[in-house]
């Protein structure tokens, strides 16, 4: 079976942690590359900041956060 790595930061889907990395991510706060979420694949992802839940970590990472110091969702592990 072939494992898949998400960015914590965006939620993209890459086959492998160097190809996930060596990308810049427009959605990470600190304007850097893409971050690998250490958590596994969900049927639901929750944001650890407000507790809202999403059926997709991208669906998750592209919305807004008030309660998040970084203003983005971010993934509960």
């Amino acid at each position: 079976m072939m494992a898949n790595f998400y960015c914590k930061w965006c939620g993209n889907k890459y086959s492998s942690v160097s190809s996930l990395t060596m990308n810049s991510c427009s959605r990470n706060p600190e304007g850097k590359k893409h971050e690998l979420y250490e958590g596994s694949e969900k049927p639901q992802y929750t944001c650890k900041c407000c507790g809202n839940k999403y059926s997709s970590l991208s669906s998750l990472t592209m919305n807004s956060c008030s309660k998040s110091p970084t203003k983005k969702h971010q993934p509960a592990l």
